[in-house]
C-alpha cells in the first residue's frame, strides 16, 4: 500500500505520528469491528493484504456502525473538553464506546489505518452554510473539520468517518474528471466535485467538496470542501479548542448524537440512522419516514435513551456534568 512518513528512514523526528499496538487493534477488532466471533485482527489484515481498497471500504462502514458521531463529552462530562491525544481517544472510543465529533473520529480512525499499514495524512475542511438551515446559502465557513486522505496505488481517496449522517460511506477517489454519484445512508447521496467555492473572491481557485443530496431536498448543497495540503496536530489544535470552547460554536449549546445503523448478518450494508437532537432520538430504517423512539421530559429519560440506543452508559460523574448547563433538561416549574 505504500510507505508511510513515520516508517521511511528519510522521515524528520516531527513527521512522527503516533501508532496503536497489536493489542489495541485486535481489541478494537474484535470487540467493535467483528461481524462474527471467529473474525480477528488476523482476518483483517489479510482482507488488506488481498484487496486494500475493499477491506478500508468495509472498515470504514464497520467503523461508523459502532462509533457514533456527536459532542457528548461537552455536555455530559464534568471537563467538558475535548482531547486529540490517541490513547485517550483509543479509551473514549474503543473502551468506553462514547463515541465523538469529528475531529476525535477521524483523528482516531487514522491512527487505526496508519498502523494497519495504510499510507495517509490529514486535512482540514470548511462546513457549507447550507447544514446550518440554509440550503440556498452557497458559501462556506471557516476550518471546523478533519478528513482523511488515503493513497492506494498511487490514486487519492477521500475517507471520512466524522461527519454524522452525511458522511461517505466509503472511500471516494480524487478524480477531477469525475462527477460519480455514491450512495450514502437510505435515501441520501454523495458526490466530490473540484470547483470554486462562492465564497473565494479569487474563483480561479478549485476545492473539492462534498455534495449531498436527499429525497426532501433532491437539489445538490455542499456539505464541506478542503484542498490536498497536509496538515499538522497543532493546526487541529488550534481549530479544535475554537469548536469545542468558543461560546459562539453551535456544539458548546446543542447536543447531537448520529449513529449508523447497518445489516446485523456481514455490516457491509446501512440500513438506517439514530440521531439525537437534544431531548428526542428519532431512528430512520431504510427510505421509511423517522420515527420519534424517546422524547425525553428529564435527564434520567435521555440518559437512558442514550444507553438503549446509542449502547453509551454515562458514569455517575458524566451525568451530573450536563447539570447547570444549556442543554439540561429541566423540570418545569410548579405553579
Amino acid at each position: 500500500m505504500g510507505e508511510d512518513a513515520e516508517s521511511s528512514p528519510r522521515a524528520h523526528s516531527s513527521s512522527f505520528r503516533p501508532t496503536y499496538t497489536r493489542e489495541q487493534l485486535a481489541t478494537y477488532v474484535s470487540k467493535h469491528i467483528a461481524p462474527s466471533p471467529s473474525y480477528s485482527l488476523e482476518t483483517l489484515e489479510a482482507e488488506i493484504q488481498a484487496d486494500p481498497l475493499a477491506a478500508l471500504g468495509t472498515l470504514q462502514l464497520r467503523q461508523m456502525a459502532f462509533n457514533p458521531w456527536g459532542n457528548l463529552a461537552l455536555h455530559y462530562s464534568w471537563h467538558r473538553t475535548i482531547t486529540l491525544d490517541s490513547d485517550a481517544l483509543y479509551h473514549k472510543i474503543v473502551e468506553r464506546g462514547l463515541g465523538g465529533y469529528c475531529m476525535e473520529n477521524n483523528a482516531f480512525f487514522s491512527t487505526i489505518l496508519r498502523s494497519l499499514g495504510y499510507q495517509l495524512y490529514v486535512t482540514g475542511a470548511r462546513v457549507s452554510h447550507s447544514l446550518d438551515g440554509d440550503k440556498d446559502d452557497p458559501g462556506f465557513a471557516g476550518w471546523q473539520h478533519e478528513v482523511i486522505i488515503v493513497t492506494i496505488d498511487g490514486q487519492k481517496y477521500l475517507v471520512d468517518v466524522g461527519f454524522g449522517s452525511t458522511s461517505p460511506l466509503h472511500p471516494i477517489p480524487l478524480d477531477h474528471k469525475s462527477n460519480k454519484v455514491y450512495n450514502s445512508v437510505p435515501g441520501a447521496e454523495i458526490r466530490l466535485v473540484y470547483r470554486p467555492i462562492a465564497s473565494n473572491t479569487d474563483q480561479s481557485q478549485h476545492l473539492w467538496v462534498l455534495e449531498s443530496r436527499n429525497k426532501s431536498y433532491p437539489q445538490w448543497q455542499g456539505c464541506y470542501c478542503f484542498n490536498t495540503l497536509e496538515w499538522l496536530p497543532s493546526d487541529f489544535e488550534i481549530i479544535n479548542y475554537r469548536t469545542s470552547q468558543d461560546p459562539a460554536s453551535w456544539f458548546t449549546h446543542r447536543l447531537v448524537m448520529v449513529k449508523i445503523l447497518v445489516d446485523d448478518e456481514t455490516r457491509t450494508k446501512a440500513t438506517g440512522t439514530v440521531i439525537l437532537g437534544g431531548e428526542k432520538i428519532e431512528r430512520r430504517l431504510g427510505e421509511a419516514p423517522k420515527e420519534v423512539v424517546v422524547e425525553a421530559k428529564s435527564e434520567s429519560e435521555r440518559v437512558e435513551g442514550l444507553k438503549t440506543w446509542f449502547g453509551i452508559a454515562l458514569n455517575p460523574d458524566e451525568v451530573r456534568g450536563i447539570r447547570g448547563t444549556a442543554t439540561e433538561i429541566r423540570k418545569p416549574p410548579t405553579v
